[in-house]
C-alpha cells in the first residue's frame, strides 16, 4: 500500500509539473483584450485601507501581478525582481492575490514588499482584477506603459527580459 500511494503521489507530482510546461491558453473573452487601459478596481492594503487604481502613484510603467502567496513560481518572481530595483524603479508594481491577508502579509514581508513606493500589494475582495483578465495560472502579469498595456505574461515573466522591455519603451 505504501509504495502505490507513493506511485500515485508520484504520478500526480508529474502531471501538475508536466502541465505547467503548456503554454497558457488565453481566455478569448477576456476584457482586456478589448480594453487595453489599467481596469478600475479597488483592493485592500496589507494595512486594511483600501486603494483604488485612481490613488495609485503615477509612475511611466505599471506592471500588474496576480499572485498565491504559497505559488513557487510567485515566490520566485518576486524574489527575481527584488534582485534588480534599479531596472524596476519606474514601474509601479500591484500584487494583487485572492488568499487570506494573514497569507499576503507573510509573503510580503518574506519578500521584501513592504514600505516601497513602488508596490502596492494587497486582496481584491471584489475579484475586479481577476475578472478582467482572467488568468488560468499565477503568477499573471501585465504590464502597462502610461496607462495602456504592452504585454502579458500569462505564466509569468524572464525578469531581464521585461527589464529591456521596459528600457527600450
Amino acid at each position: 500500500m505504501k509504495h502505490f500511494l507513493t506511485l500515485v503521489l508520484g504520478v500526480l507530482l508529474f502531471t501538475q509539473l508536466h502541465a505547467q510546461e503548456k503554454p497558457a491558453v488565453v481566455d478569448p473573452n477576456s476584457p482586456y483584450l478589448k480594453d487595453k487601459r489599467i481596469p478600475a478596481f479597488s483592493i485592500t492594503g496589507l494595512d486594511g485601507k483600501e486603494i483604488t487604481n485612481k490613488q495609485l502613484p503615477k509612475y511611466k510603467f505599471t506592471c500588474i501581478i496576480i499572485f498565491s502567496p504559497d505559488c513557487p513560481h510567485c515566490q520566485k518572481e518576486a524574489a527575481e525582481i527584488n534582485k534588480y530595483p534599479a531596472k524596476f524603479k519606474d514601474v509601479l508594481f500591484i500584487w494583487d492575490s485572492f488568499r487570506d491577508m494573514e497569507s499576503i502579509k507573510k509573503f510580503a514581508v518574506n519578500y521584501n514588499l513592504i514600505n516601497k513606493p513602488n508596490i502596492v500589494i494587497g486582496r481584491d475582495p471584489n475579484f475586479t482584477i481577476a475578472s478582467f483578465f482572467r488568468p488560468r495560472m499565477t503568477p499573471f502579469m501585465a504590464l502597462y506603459v502610461n496607462g495602456s498595456l504592452l504585454k502579458v505574461y500569462e505564466q509569468g515573466a524572464d525578469v531581464l527580459e521585461m527589464a529591456k522591455l521596459i528600457e527600450s519603451n
